[in-house]
């Protein structure tokens, strides 16, 4: 019923109390909740900027090693809208053979892929599906978030433990709602470039909008969302709280997603781009007026 429960449905299948687990900081909040839930041990691998929010894998100590039964990445992600390239991935693949660690890789944001950038499945990475599973949902990608259907693929042991657990959890996904899954995905996939090429002028309007207030952000490869480096001078919820308050425009404190998220907000590209435009401009108004006060 969604990547989500998914995702949430494998810790208790899988982690037994004690067991670690390797979570990305900032991540999505149910990779955290899921092994809060089956009594986990949660072991955070910093996103930082300076290594492209990939986590430093060799800096994860081996006493925890040890201990751990499955890492949990995410690209492209959210918040972090980063993409991994393969070797990264063969990093990966090499490391949870070494340590004989199950590897959930959210894959989420499959399609929404930008500037021409690779789509690349941990699936395919040689070796992937011997350590492996892969989550994907047809929210993003098909506009069904609130029909609630995803997928995963990749090690059939993991699989069959998620299977055997979700049996007792639920009755299935709603037929009508399966009937239009398999329909969007033995589509030919023809308006996905469209939707791409939508998400990408969402995100070029409104970075060239906060761009007129001084405001540098990055482009995000990938994702319908902007992670975004606050201005100076700001906490995150003090920066978001602000924003709602006196500008009315709503984002999402980094902080949120973990305590490596405090400097960064989450901003969705989820409205037309000139209600986007409108938000910068409000945005703008909010960042001058702060400036003038100062």
């Amino acid at each position: 019923m969604g990547s989500q429960d998914g995702l949430a449905h494998l810790a208790s299948a899988i982690i037994n109390p004690g067991d670690y687990v390797l979570v990305p900081d900032p991540g999505y909040p149910i990779y955290e909740a899921s092994v809060n839930i089956a009594g986990g041990i949660i072991y955070p691998m910093p996103l930082l900027a300076e290594n492209k929010f990939l986590p430093m894998l060799e800096k994860i100590p081996l006493d925890v090693l040890d201990k751990t039964k499955m890492m949990i990445i995410s690209y492209p992600g959210n918040p972090v809208t980063a993409l991994a390239d393969q070797s990264f991935f063969d990093k990966v693949v090499t490391f949870a053979k070494q340590h004989n660690i199950l590897v959930v890789h959210d894959f989420a944001y499959s399609e929404l892929i930008f500037d021409g950038n690779r789509q690349l499945s941990f699936m395919s990475v040689p070796g992937a599906k011997e350590i492996g599973i892969e989550f994907n949902s047809l929210s993003k990608t098909f506009n069904m978030a609130g029909c609630r259907i995803g997928y995963v693929v990749g090690n059939e042991q993991a699989i069959d433990i998620l299977a055997s657990f979700k049996s007792h959890i639920d009755y299935g996904v709603f037929y009508p709602i399966q009937k239009a899954a398999v329909r969007a995905l033995t589509s030919d996939f023809a308006f996905l470039k469209t939707q791409v090429n939508e998400y990408e002028l969402r995100r070029n309007v409104l970075i060239s909008g906060l761009e007129k207030s001084g405001w540098q952000v990055a482009k995000s490869p990938a994702t319908m969302f902007v992670w975004a480096s606050i201005p100076a001078g700001w906490k995150s919820r003090e920066f978001a709280f602000e924003l709602i308050d006196q500008a009315g425009v709503a984002v999402i404190p980094g902080d949120a997603f973990g305590k490596l998220g405090e400097g960064y907000v989450r901003i969705a590209m989820v409205q037309p781009p000139e209600r986007l435009s409108q938000a910068a401009e409000r945005i703008h108004e909010f960042l001058m007026e702060y400036s003038r006060k100062k």
